[in-house]
């Protein structure tokens, strides 16, 4: 017989009665050991004993997780062990014993409470296979302060092309873990096209081994000048949508507006193609993460909010980010967006009236809204300055 001794120092005084009765259990013989102490055989003994139900417990535990897995997990395995110990022993008793020139052995039989053991394992976590984070792909067009048309990587001689706005949201999504694409190699002919529909940007995402890709419309203009300095300010918009590659199907959308001032149009463009990639990076990370932890599970019916004001910008950024901090909320997409209006598709785990309550509570200093109608699934709110 093998023998797993996992040595801690926790101290039990007599025998112990744990666990639920009729519960699954589990009889272990161990042997503890202890070094000596100085504080007498009394000592010794019980910390052989202790160290021995340690080690049953540490038994228990091998039989119930992949060797794989332990090891990944050994941390959090042995702090389990080692705090919770006496809360997995039903009852034990001691078969043998002998003090010795060094310390103290003890032949232990312990009964474990399998049950226990397991909730406490899977309440922590320690089964739970953490999956690798999706790969991305950008299939992203961007139009630049002073360009006429906009441009695309993914035609022959795309792989040479770096739009700006593709690099800061790839290192966005990175920087939350997420993988990205290589794209070096040149996409095939039949994808030469700006305007991807679903399928066809899952193809190109299947080329590419990515695991959802992103498709979207990133546009910076020059605003207005300023009259007083050499600073001018810029605008842009940055839409996107994601679509998970081996079904084409439609997982995340975000919509970002911003402005920026500058002296230069490049760098101006560039300030805003920052500012709406770590916007949208916030709201896609949201979105793609609740589609992988759930991806059967039925979403709400939306509830459509009819937004006046959005030329109001500062307020129209704070209501959506009110919305996407209600734990309720489970998607949130723009479904039209042409100042001063928009439609917001509030997916939400109850009424609109619910939700307006809410929106209500949660409303930060920023957003100054009015609301105006609450039906059944509709929702009309006014924003001002």
């Amino acid at each position: 017989m093998v023998y797993i001794i996992i040595g801690f120092n926790l101290v039990m005084m007599a025998p112990l009665v744990y666990g639920q009765a009729g519960a699954p259990n589990e009889t272990i013989e161990v042997i503890g050991k202890s070094t000596k102490s100085g504080q007498g055989p009394t000592a010794d003994r019980q910390t052989a004993i202790a160290n021995g139900l340690n080690a049953a417990v540490g038994r228990a535990v091998l039989e119930m997780i992949p060797s794989d897995l332990l090891a990944s997990r050994f941390d959090g395995v042995t702090a389990l062990i080692d705090q919770q110990t006496e809360t997995f022993v039903r009852e034990y008793k001691v078969l043998s014993e002998k003090q010795t020139d060094t310390g103290y052995i003890v032949l232990i039989q312990a009964v474990i409470v399998r049950s226990d053991l397991k909730d406490a394992i899977d309440q922590a976590g320690l089964l739970t296979q953490e999956a690798p984070m999706p790969v991305l792909l950008f299939l992203i067009t961007e139009q630049n302060v002073g360009e006429t048309m906009p441009h695309f990587w993914w035609h022959a001689g795309g792989p040479h092309e770096k739009p700006f706005i593709v690099e800061v949201l790839a290192g966005e999504m990175q920087a939350k873990g997420y993988q990205i694409a290589d794209h070096s190699m040149p996409a095939g002919e039949e994808f030469n096209a700006m305007n991807l529909n679903a399928t066809s940007a899952a193809n190109i995402g299947i080329q590419y081994h990515s695991d959802v890709v992103v498709t979207g419309e990133a546009i910076a203009s020059m605003a207005k000048d300023t009259k007083i300095t050499d600073l001018k300010t810029y605008k842009g918009t940055l839409t996107v949508r994601a679509y998970q590659t081996n079904t084409s199907a439609q997982i995340a959308i975000s919509h970002a507006s911003t402005v920026a001032v500058n002296t230069d149009d490049a760098t101006g463009g560039k300030s805003v193609f920052s500012l709406l990639a770590k916007e949208v990076a916030e709201d896609l990370a949201r979105q793609i993460a609740y589609h992988q932890q759930r991806p059967n599970e039925a979403i709400p019916a939306p509830i459509r909010v009819e937004v006046y004001g959005t030329d109001n910008l500062r307020s129209f950024v704070a209501l959506r980010r009110a919305l996407n901090t209600m734990s309720d909320v489970e998607r949130m997409q723009i479904e039209a967006l042409t100042p001063p209006t928009a439609i917001l598709m509030v997916h939400f785990r109850g009424s609109a009236a619910e939700m307006v309550e809410n929106l209500i509570s949660l409303k930060p200093d920023t957003l100054n809204i009015q609301i105006d109608e609450t039906s059944i699934d509709r929702v009309k709110v006014t924003l001002s300055p």
